[in-house]
């Protein structure tokens, strides 16, 4: 089987290149496996400290690969496809959701051209993102009677407010670039040859920091998408004593006193 992506090191920063451009990045379920397996290899390497996931060519991800598409499609029609398999592919996409939500350290979606479909519901699933200022977000799916997955409905109306997810999920249509900016969904906005640049600042700025400190503001961020303000306030005690009492707070205290760059290792 071809790889549909390859990874990279710089440091402590993680690449996860998605590398089929001639289909514009478009995913199979092969693919989303594969990615699913580099993530928990990434997660697994205590060394890791931020991963970046960038396309090659002209978009960023295109939804799923239309061969594959039209073999589900004709598969579903002859009943040879049905809900038990239809489910476990979800499962396959799923799972890759998870896994980047539950790694130590956090992703950052480096976008250019398109995202869409399961190109945005993979952006959604990043904590970060830097996009170039002609690319373009949505979901379709409703242009042929699918739906959206994959966390899709989970994220959107989080990331950009329900007003705004209702008419990205019932029209379909696109959003540019400055208007992802502008509602909150991109971070960074940046010419095209500055894109992977500034997602590279941006990872090393939080690879600088300590790593336990992030991982806990991932999780405590995450929780408090559904957790209430008791069950939080409850949260963030317990993650301030974990970090509190850990070599990192103790070196990142001292060279704050002693007015020098700190030393975190993690620990």
């Amino acid at each position: 089987m071809t790889s549909a992506m390859r990874v990279e090191r710089d440091a402590a920063i993680a690449w996860i290149i998605l590398d089929n451009p001639k289909k514009l990045n478009a995913m199979t379920i092969a693919a989303w496996r594969e990615l699913g397996d580099h993530v928990r290899t990434l997660n697994a390497d205590l060394e890791v400290r931020c991963a970046i996931i960038a396309g090659e060519g002209r978009a960023f991800l295109a939804g799923h690969d239309i061969a594959e598409i039209n073999e589900h499609c004709d598969h579903i029609q002859s009943g040879k496809v049905g809900a038990t398999e239809l489910r476990e592919w979800q499962k396959t996409l799923q799972e890759t959701t998870r896994l980047i939500r539950l790694a130590r350290f956090p992703f950052i979606a480096a976008v250019q051209g398109y995202a869409v479909g399961a190109g945005c519901e993979l952006v959604f699933a990043c904590d970060l993102v830097v996009a170039e200022q002609g690319a373009q977000f949505g979901f379709p799916e409703v242009n042929i009677g699918a739906t959206i997955t994959n966390g899709g409905t989970f994220f959107l109306s989080r990331k950009v407010g329900i007003a705004k997810a209702r008419e990205l999920a019932y029209t379909g249509e696109f959003i540019t670039a400055g208007e992802a900016y502008r509602i909150g969904l991109v971070n960074r906005l940046v010419p095209h040859e500055h894109l992977r640049a500034e997602a590279r600042k941006l990872a090393e700025r939080i690879a600088s920091r300590a790593p336990l400190a992030v991982q806990l503001h991932k999780v405590m961020l995450d929780r408090g998408l559904e957790a209430s303000l008791e069950t939080m306030l409850h949260f963030e005690t317990e993650c301030m004593i974990h970090a509190n009492l850990s070599h990192d707070c103790t070196e990142g205290t001292r060279a704050w006193l002693e007015r020098r760059t700190p030393h975190f290792t993690g620990g």
